[in-house]
């Protein structure tokens, strides 16, 4: 399956969201991982955000070449829905492995300043 030029800018978008709510926003993630159930397939779709990991083994299972020492953004991958969403557009006829449980507010999820759409978070987020 082919993927459009927008669907390669909303993963780029999503892994610069990523690597911002590591390093900054550790409550966050620890918030949203506790929420997260289920485990990974080893499907690779993850391994194919915006592009190839040269890590990642091909064949069935995948597999990673670094497992026990891969950088931040894989270890906790997905962080949160969008994360799901993201890979979705890699492989969506294959169900990911982890969910979510239902959230009580939508709020909770941090916004980040779009240069898209040029709104800026609140105090509050």
């Amino acid at each position: 399956m082919a993927v459009s030029v927008l669907d390669r800018l909303k993963m780029g978008w999503g892994k610069l969201r990523r690597q911002y709510l590591i390093r900054f926003r550790k409550g966050y993630v620890e918030q949203s991982l506790s929420q997260r159930f289920g485990e990974c397939l080893r499907c690779g779709a993850c391994c194919k955000l915006m592009f190839d990991c040269f890590f990642c083994t091909r064949g069935l299972p995948t597999g990673c070449k670094i497992y026990s020492v891969r950088p931040m953004a894989c270890r906790f991958f997905p962080i949160d829905e969008r994360d799901l969403e993201d890979r979705n557009l890699v492989l969506p006829n294959v169900p990911c492995g982890f969910y979510f449980a239902p959230r009580e507010k939508a709020a909770e999820r941090p916004q980040l300043y779009s240069i898209f759409t040029g709104k800026e978070p609140t105090h509050a987020e």
